[in-house]
């Protein structure tokens, strides 16, 4: 799972658009598989999440938030907001070749919005409904880790990650869940077998546009009081610096890069339809 402590890119390029268009086609052989009518409703959701990006987060219900409460302790999460989601996200695989994609069920993220710094965990619901309590306990010690590594290296005045560092980062926040919530490898093994299972019945979205959408859940629900009390000055120099930074262009920037992926993905299902005698793009 890439969880970079800020959105992966302030600026995105040539380099995301070519990128996207090659998801695209590993997703649609994914949708393919899939009844006719269940790709329609995945095509759906998409164009809905494109059109109220915000639409894509809901809260945690008091339930779910005890739990995960319970498993990690309160005070660990008091100052990050978690909230939960349809879809499964994708990245360029950190772990794998340099043409794959990595699958995750979680992402956290921190935002300036309004003058003040926001962490937030995103957990997919599905995966939420269905894992047991240690795999639970494994995947927040990760996200809850990967945020401390990189705010750690922010504080170091490192503005940037390459797929290598987020590989390390990856890795030493792996082994610190481990740690934490005393997992056995035979169940690792089956929470990724979980997650792979919940990426063909789910939709899947990219990084940035999953980023982005949280910014806008953020920013359109900003004056409640629910969430206005999680806000955090600025941590070290880099924060300060990218206080600066207008976060709502890369929004507006990688919500495009979504509509991008949704005309690649349509134009590999085209023939889906047809083959049933069916329209569904």
């Amino acid at each position: 799972m890439d969880t970079s402590n800020l959105p992966e890119e302030l600026e995105l390029g040539d380099r995301d658009r070519r990128w996207l268009a090659r998801a695209a086609n590993e997703v649609a052989e994914m949708l393919k598989k899939l009844a006719v009518n269940e790709i329609a409703k995945m095509l759906e959701f998409y164009n809905n999440s494109l059109l109220e990006p915000a639409s894509l987060y809901t809260p945690l219900e008091r339930g779910e938030a005890e739990r995960i409460r319970r498993l990690v302790g309160a005070e660990r999460i008091e100052r990050t907001i978690i909230v939960k989601t349809e879809a499964l996200i994708f990245a360029p695989s950190i772990l794998g070749s340099a043409g794959s994609l990595d699958y995750g069920t979680a992402m956290y993220r921190r935002f300036f919005i309004r003058d003040a710094w926001f962490s937030v965990i995103a957990l997919n619901e599905a995966y939420l409904r269905s894992v047991s309590e240690l795999m639970l306990r494994y995947m927040l010690e990760h996200e809850i880790a990967q945020g401390e590594l990189y705010g750690e290296l922010a504080k170091q005045g490192i503005k940037s990650f390459d797929r290598e560092v987020k590989r390390l980062v990856h890795e030493k926040a792996r082994l610190r869940a481990i740690q934490q919530s005393s997992i056995t490898d035979e169940e690792i093994e089956e929470e990724r077998q979980l997650i792979l299972d919940l990426c063909t019945r789910y939709p899947v979205i990219p990084t940035h546009f999953a980023s982005a959408a949280l910014f806008m859940y953020l920013d359109a629900n900003m004056d409640l009081a629910a969430v206005k009390r999680f806000g955090m000055p600025s941590q070290g120099q880099i924060e300060e610096e990218l206080a600066n930074a207008d976060f709502s262009a890369w929004a507006r920037s990688s919500i495009e890069l979504f509509r991008l992926f949704l005309k690649e993905l349509r134009k590999e299902l085209a023939m889906t339809g047809a083959e049933y005698g069916i329209e569904i793009v």
